[in-house]
């Protein structure tokens, strides 16, 4: 039984001290327009969280009902990396049959959501932290939001400064890659915040 203190400690590690995309890196394998146009990032994000919810139930439940009981669970990391994109096909054709002008819309955010390493690591971290049920899905959760929320800042902040007052050594990746550096030290302030 999760109690909410856990289940807080589990949201705020999640959401900052364990920001997928920033502070372990999990999350960066999107495409490119996420990190240069805020409204992409947070189509990218949404998918990657409705993807790592969808893909954390499936895990927990395979690996409670099926690998740890079995002894199998040194299978874990071969049947969750056929898993995500497996979940990411399935969803791409529901929404292609049933909402058509939203896939056409979010086809390509999903498209580049099956390579990316977020939904497996999330699934991996909470099995291998035997997290309940409800931890797992607080955690996908919020490390869902957590990826859109550093996903949309670093697009907003591409998209406010201006890149042609730095010098010219510094300009496009390097410059990016130092923006990025400086929001995960800020995110590790918050390392010690795990209540759970």
């Amino acid at each position: 039984m999760n109690t909410t203190l856990e289940l807080t400690g589990v949201a705020l590690a999640a959401l900052l001290s364990e920001n997928l995309v920033l502070v372990t890196c999990m999350g960066i394998g999107t495409h490119l327009e996420s990190f240069q146009k805020p409204r992409e990032a947070i189509r990218t994000g949404s998918c990657l969280t409705v993807v790592m919810v969808l893909a954390v139930l499936l895990a927990w439940l395979i690996n409670f009902f099926l690998l740890a009981p079995c002894g199998l669970t040194y299978f874990r990391l071969l049947i969750f990396s056929l898993l995500i994109p497996g979940l990411v096909a399935l969803l791409r054709r529901f929404l292609a049959a049933c909402i058509p002008e939203l896939s056409r819309r979010m086809d390509e955010n999903l498209s580049s959501i099956s390579t990316n390493c977020a939904a497996l690591g999330a699934a991996l971290l909470v099995v291998q932290r035997s997290y309940g049920l409800g931890s797992a899905l607080i955690f996908a959760l919020c490390g869902g939001l957590g990826a859109t929320m550093a996903l949309a800042s670093f697009a907003s902040l591409q998209k406010e400064v201006d890149l042609n007052r730095c010098p010219m050594a510094f300009r496009g990746i390097p410059i990016q890659l130092i923006t990025a550096g400086l929001m995960a030290m800020a995110l590790l302030g918050y390392y010690g915040l795990y209540l759970g």
